[in-house]
């Protein structure tokens, strides 16, 4: 009976980080979760609406920039049919830098803009990982004079955490929405939890267009 609730309970956290780690998908849409600050990729105006809540420091997180991120900028975002959305919903009481990347990522789009944000966004899931490595300070404003921002307007927005009420604006919004682990995603406003394949984000956005 042990190892079954332990297998149990594996299978529960293998798609993501938190308490909203089960792989669900709501058929009713909530309330859509963009704001006029949210960091946007692709055409404003297309169709379908991604919206992601995240954590730089979630494995899961990790795993869905890797591996599925790019196939649905590929195949919708860069069509123009959809516009994927990046919003923070960081683990502090799990993922000790999970906040101060997320005030780092802000602070890169304070800095230098939307286009700035998405290159900081690709360097932290690329140097980070789970256990905090590549995701404390001193790796923050590195980051940043390597994408060549204005690093002395970075390092004193990430020392004076200039950016902490956007983040947690974000937090709960997203709490709001439902949204209790990550990544968790809204298509369109209906909901789907979890570090999903591919192919179950082709299903729910195509159901969208």
């Amino acid at each position: 009976m042990a190892v079954l609730l332990v297998v149990v309970a594996a299978c529960l956290l293998s798609v993501g980080c938190g308490g909203g780690s089960k792989s669900t998908q709501s058929t009713q849409p909530d309330q859509p979760p963009v704001a006029a600050t949210s960091h946007v990729l692709g055409d404003a105006n297309a169709k379908v609406t991604i919206v992601e809540f995240s954590d730089f420091q979630c494995p899961y997180c990790k795993n869905f920039y890797t591996d599925t991120e790019p196939q649905i900028v590929s195949e919708y975002v860069d069509t123009g049919k959809a516009k994927f959305v990046y919003r923070q919903f960081p683990l502090s009481s799990i993922h000790q830098n999970a906040e101060i990347a997320a005030e780092g990522s802000e602070c890169a789009a304070k800095v230098g803009g939307n286009d700035a944000f998405w290159r900081y966004h690709d360097k932290l899931f690329t140097n980070g990982y789970g256990n905090g490595t590549g995701l404390d300070s001193a790796s923050l404003k590195q980051y940043a004079a390597d994408l060549q921002l204005d690093t002395a307007s970075f390092n004193t927005c990430l020392d004076s955490h200039a950016t902490a009420t956007a983040v947690s604006k974000d937090v709960s919004d997203g709490t709001s929405a439902g949204v209790g682990g990550t990544p968790t995603f809204f298509i369109n406003g209906k909901k789907l939890v979890g570090a999903q394949p591919f192919s179950t984000f082709k299903v729910a956005i195509d159901a969208e267009l």
